[in-house]
């Protein structure tokens, strides 16, 4: 036999960037495969993937050389990990190892399920995590649909964190990506696009295709790629927006996932199911029942009111009447949408508000409903340099052009947000097992890291109204000190009063003209008077405002300083009995911190500081009221003044309109009337009215001068001055 025709092993065939693997830095472990730490040769950190085949396993290397071929495919794709290479290492016959095959891909900040596992999560994502997230899935089903393939195993440990920025649309600082092609499938173009084969996560799939039993996992009828990839990613959203899945899944009953979704399908308005245990009255037995739930839940992550209603809807699509462009245009609108941010006092919270009212104008809140107010009551909204007044039923945010506002409903009555209460009594006993003990840890983490979230919020929100108000007084404050209005009109009242003397002059005879005359006059000096009064207002006004300005300049809250208490509590999470016991103590220290932090925020918002003055939140209530109604009062002093115009104007034109007839009647030119208005201008009359004071008390000085004269003998003849005979 010819030696040179032996295959020599190993036989290693690559692909794409070469890349080290570090046996020693192991990242994660999926389903048929383990993933470690590496580097490209270019100097690139990466994630690589690795999966060995034996004599009784093949399928794991089919698996992964399916997943290469497929990110191959989507190479560029924006929120799909990234494909760099490939290496293939056949080894020698007789080996336990028959072959393994590794890829090197995008190495992540973490995966979703890692985050999920924080414990400031446990109830659910923060809201523009959750939009990004939302936005970033449906780029990556859109590119997926683009090139014919099927996910089929969409879940939140398939869906991996990278870095990312706030750019324009974004909202966190996340980039969400798909990974785990092992059970993709890429459909062919000419295919009717259903599939037959089921693959996935049991507790994830289309319930249609799932027979009510847990051992078998074979399709009852094809599917189409929306359907199983929806569906899926609709347990994946809810379960990241509540920490709850949406169905029941325990090991005690395989079927009981089954049940739940099936029964939810029978609901077009549910988006998930709980599971109530039930005692039936004739055999006495537990039986269960399942209560549909047919809005997102939110009373935990508060999730502004426009955002329960979008996912709400997108939840109904996915599970009952999937579409891949529906979902593509709700999250464009999500990204692209104009976003107004609204500051509520009485509700207690700051509102990022996205405009949706384009795709879901009949399910959609109001604004106003979305603030947190019942329906029916309209809102004035403030900004640093305006004021808009919205009605009960608007759901639009065009017309309005700042970004920030403060809210002011418009009624008496304004019932406050509740309050969540705190309870940071944890027992951690030893008695307990490990999983009773974790979970009691993960909510003693989560409530003293959602106590620090809820005093930032109330901090940011105080801040915010500070800062309107005090602005928007300061405003006034100027628009007031040059008020400029009141001096026109009262010198227009001026030149009416003056305009009339000259139509007297020139018609002394004509009753008519004198009577228009006399009647300019009174309307003037009526006119003066009243605006006399409405500028000592005005000063008022001013005054007001600027004590107001100071009152919001103080409206911020003093906080209790806690330099990093947050990651340390997150440093407290631990999974293992023993640890959990000996941190018990120091930890219930760490959360009775936070709560002392909270208290102290919270007098300064509802208690008074000293008995006499009102609380903050009382003071910030009151100077939004105190504004509006200023700005009310001078928009109608605005308006008074205009009335002043009104009087004034029409009985001055039709003065005007006779002035001009006699002057065409007698010949006149305009050159006269306004030499004789230039007589009595201000000016002139001051000047005449000095020359008058002037020429008497020369009169006076002449006379005592004479009469002095008179008494020495003298005498005046001509311009010469002669002594009298005596």
């Amino acid at each position: 036999m010819d030696v040179s025709s032996r295959t020599t092993y190993p036989i290693v065939s690559t692909d794409g960037e070469m890349y080290t693997l570090y046996n020693d830095e192991f990242m994660a472990k999926g389903a048929y495969s383990q993933v470690y730490r590496g580097r490209t040769e270019s100097g690139r950190l990466v994630a690589v993937k690795t999966a060995r085949k034996t004599a009784s396993n093949k399928a794991d290397v089919d698996a992964m050389c399916t997943e290469i071929d497929i990110l191959k495919k989507l190479k560029g794709v924006a929120n799909i990990v990234q494909y760099f290479g490939s290496k293939n290492t056949k080894i020698p016959p007789g080996s336990v190892t028959i072959e393994t095959i590794s890829f090197a891909m995008e190495c992540a900040s973490r995966s979703l399920d890692a985050e999920m596992r924080r414990p400031e999560n446990h109830k659910g994502l923060p809201s523009n995590v959750l939009i990004d997230l939302v936005v970033d899935c449906s780029m990556a089903l859109s590119a997926l649909r683009e090139h014919n393939i099927a996910h089929r195993d969409i879940k939140h440990m398939n869906i991996l964190l990278f870095p990312g920025s706030p750019t324009r649309g974004r909202r966190s600082t996340h980039l969400f990506k798909l990974c785990d092609m092992g059970c993709s499938k890429a459909i062919s173009e000419n295919s009717s696009q259903e599939l037959n084969s089921i693959a996935g996560t049991k507790t994830f799939l289309y319930p249609d295709h799932i027979p009510p039993n847990g051992h078998n996992w074979k399709t009852k009828s094809a599917y189409t790629p929306e359907q199983c990839d929806l569906w899926s990613l609709g347990c994946t959203l809810y379960f990241c927006a509540t920490g709850e899945f949406p169905f029941e899944s325990t090991r005690a009953d395989a079927n009981l996932y089954h049940m739940a979704a099936v029964d939810l399908t029978r609901n077009p308005n549910a988006v998930a199911v709980n599971l109530v245990q039930v005692e039936n009255p004739v055999t006495k037995e537990k039986v269960f029942n399942f209560e549909p739930v047919t809005e997102l839940p939110a009373e935990f992550t508060r999730y502004p009111k426009w955002l329960v209603c979008t996912m709400t809807c997108l939840l109904r699509n996915f599970f009952h009447e999937p579409s891949i462009e529906y979902y593509a245009k709700v999250a464009g609108v999500m990204r692209n949408s104009k976003r107004r941010t609204f500051a509520s006092v009485d509700q207690m919270s700051i509102v990022e508000h996205t405009d949706m009212s384009n795709i879901l104008e009949s399910s959609l809140p109001s604004i106003s409903e979305c603030l947190g107010y019942p329906e029916g009551i309209d809102i004035v909204l403030l900004a640093n340099t305006s004021t808009h007044y919205l009605d009960s039923k608007q759901k639009s945010v065009d017309g309005l052009p700042d970004d920030l506002y403060l809210v002011l409903p418009q009624t008496s009555q304004v019932e406050m947000r509740t309050l969540l209460k705190r309870n940071i009594k944890f027992n951690e006993l030893e008695c307990m097992t490990d999983t009773k003990l974790i979970e009691i840890r993960i909510k003693k983490c989560y409530e003293g890291l959602s106590m620090l979230t809820e005093v930032d919020e109330y901090l940011d929100l105080f801040d915010r109204v500070s800062a309107i108000l005090s602005t928007q007084f300061s405003l006034l404050v100027q628009e007031l000190s040059q008020f400029e209005r009141v001096q026109t009109t009262s010198r227009f009242a001026v030149y009416v009063d003056m305009a009339s003397v000259p139509m007297m002059l020139f018609d002394e005879a004509n009753p008519e003209a004198k009577t228009i005359a006399d009647q300019c006059i009174q309307q003037a000096i009526q006119a003066r008077e009243e605006l006399e009064r409405h500028a000592k207002v005005a000063m008022d006004f001013e005054a007001c405002a600027k004590k107001l300005s100071r009152e919001a300049e103080d409206l911020r809250l003093e906080d209790m300083d806690l330099p990093g208490i947050r990651r340390e509590i997150e440093s407290y999470l631990f999974y293992d009995k023993a640890t959990i016991l000996s941190t018990q103590k120091y930890t219930q220290e760490l959360v009775e911190l936070c709560l002392k932090r909270r208290n102290t925020v919270m007098k300064q918002i509802f208690n008074s500081p000293d008995g006499i003055n009102k609380s903050k939140l009382n003071t910030a209530m009151n100077l939004a009221a105190s504004l509006s109604q200023l700005r009310s009062d001078y928009q109608k002093l605005q308006d008074m003044i205009s009335e002043c115009v009104d009087l004034l104007e029409k009985p001055f034109q039709v003065m005007k309109d006779n002035v001009n007839r006699y002057l065409q009647a007698q010949g006149c030119s305009r050159n006269t009337m306004e030499k004789s208005m230039h007589l009595l201008r201000p000016e002139f009359h001051e000047n005449q009215i000095r020359m008058k004071k002037s020429t008497k008390s020369c009169r006076k000085l002449i006379d005592q001068l004479n009469k002095e004269l008179e008494q020495l003998g003298f005498v005046l003849v001509g311009d010469k001055l002669i002594k009298a005979e005596s």
